[in-house]
């Protein structure tokens, strides 16, 4: 008797038709630790599997190494980063991502009302009431209509975000050394951060983009404007960020990202003038659903042989 193909799933959930789809055909291994593995625990197991569907869970070199049977790791989700795309090239290991339209469109909804949270109040307001007081004239909010919004980063994400605060009436300025867009104005990162009284970021994460955004830009920021990073951590300096917050040279901003995931000691969860989030942003039915789908398809690809694999990922 054929033994069945193993396959991991690192993610702690996953939807339910798709995982009913890869049981009818594989041996399934789910996550029961309600958090990526880690290296070390990857190293330990990764020898059994002939196919991993991937989070954020770091596949370094070293976890490569051991995984004598992998066939593909198939990333549920955009990023990339946490995969040594070299080691797998070496070991002749398939990777492929899931850049959908379902999680682009999450992402961006989630980052628009994250401008609305802070030009309202809306989450300061709330803890406030909830806390037993009844202030109104300090959550004084803002209207979006006719201020700038400056998008750093003008991709799938990005322009969807330009696009939807533009019907509020905002005028939108980006900056994107990959990209033109005739729809909107783009400027360098130093017009951008002084312009804008709203900055949102929307970028990879690359050598070129780690510590983009530092002092030199966000003390330039207008007092009172605002500031929202729904993309990666590692585009930010921490600690220029904390300092511009604290200052009140922001006068809010919103977090879904962090260096740490959890994050352990951070400041930023203890100031009123920031709304922090579980980086939740493309955390949708619509998005999951998709996205698990595309990572089954190509998991039953590469396994089986049958058809092509899409958005195959090369070093």
């Amino acid at each position: 008797m054929t033994s069945l193909s193993e396959i991991l799933i690192t993610a702690p959930w996953f939807t339910k038709e798709c995982l009913e789809r890869l049981k009818e055909r594989f041996s399934v291994t789910t996550n029961i630790l309600k958090r990526w593995f880690t290296e070390h625990e990857l190293i330990d197991i990764i020898a059994h599997y002939d196919a991993v569907i991937a989070g954020s869970d770091p596949f370094t070199a070293a976890v490569v190494e051991k995984a004598d049977k992998l066939k593909i790791i198939a990333r549920r989700g955009i990023g990339y980063d946490n995969i040594d795309l070299a080691a797998c090239k070496r070991r002749q290991i398939l990777v492929t991502y899931a850049p959908i339209p379902e999680e682009h469109q999450a992402v961006a909804e989630f980052t628009v009302a994250l401008m609305l949270d802070l030009t309202k109040n809306i989450t300061r307001s709330n803890n406030s009431l909830r806390k037993g007081s009844w202030e109104r004239e300090a959550f004084r909010g803002a209207n979006i209509k006719g201020k700038t919004v400056g998008i750093v980063g003008l991709g799938h994400i990005g322009r969807i975000v330009a696009r939807t605060i533009s019907a509020f009436g905002a005028n939108v300025i980006y900056h994107d050394p990959y990209v033109s867009c005739s729809e909107f104005k783009a400027v360098d990162l130093l017009e951008l951060f002084s312009a804008a009284d709203i900055v949102s970021v929307h970028v990879p994460k690359t050598n070129e983009t780690e510590h983009l955004i530092t002092s030199k830009l966000l003390g330039r920021m207008k007092p009172g404007s605002f500031f929202v990073n729904t993309s990666r951590s590692t585009a930010v300096v921490h600690d220029d960020l904390l300092m511009a917050i604290r200052s009140r040279r922001i006068a809010a901003a919103a977090i879904d990202v962090f260096d740490q995931e959890p994050p352990l000691h951070e400041p930023l969860l203890g100031l009123d003038n920031v709304v922090t989030t579980p980086h939740i942003a493309g955390l949708t039915s619509e998005a999951f659903s998709a996205i698990d789908n595309l990572c089954v398809n190509n998991v039953i690809k590469a396994l089986e042989g049958k058809g092509k694999l899409e958005f195959i990922l090369d070093s």
